[in-house]
């Protein structure tokens, strides 16, 4: 892909990151601490690293010098699955306005994912495409993360609703 192509994408790669930075930090302040707090919490400081992340690689583009993705394996992403749903298990008074963050969330971590696999499939050069393939890998992540404490919040919430599925 073109220089001016490739610098197009990681901007919108970078207003991508952005949003979803500014959606976490603006949710995590309205939500009671606890398990869905600290979920946007560690959201927000992972779009943090995809930003500076690509912050760097424009630079290099922009300045007409090839990606350096040598720092990708320094941000490699661990996620405490099981640490989260036993914390939401446990946790009392989670309410709608949880389930309908964490939703909201999906949707923007569904939307950077596929953003991000086009973006590895329009890629010309190796580099490149890896880069959108490990940005879509942490999409993928985080949307995971986020389905599960939405399945188990949701539970919940029909149960405490007296809600059944049948």
């Amino acid at each position: 892909m073109s220089n001016t192509g490739m610098t197009a994408l990681l901007k919108d790669a970078l207003q991508l990151e952005i949003e979803g930075w500014l959606f976490y930090r603006d949710i995590t302040g309205t939500l009671p601490e606890g398990a869905v707090s600290d979920v946007f919490v560690y959201l927000t400081e992972q779009e943090e690293k995809h930003q500076q992340f690509i912050r760097n690689e424009l630079s290099r583009v922009e300045a007409g010098t090839q990606l350096d993705i040598s720092g990708l394996s320094a941000l490699k992403e661990k996620t405490h699955d099981e640490v989260l749903a036993d914390a939401l298990r446990s946790s009392k008074d989670l309410s709608q306005h949880e389930a309908s963050a964490i939703h909201t969330a999906m949707l923007l971590e569904r939307n950077s994912w596929e953003f991000y696999h086009a973006a590895a499939d329009k890629a010309t050069q190796p580099d490149e495409a890896s880069l959108y393939r490990q940005l879509e890998e942490w999409e993928k992540l985080h949307l995971r993360l986020l389905e599960k404490a939405y399945d188990l919040l949701k539970e919940r919430i029909w149960a405490e609703n007296r809600f059944a599925p049948f």
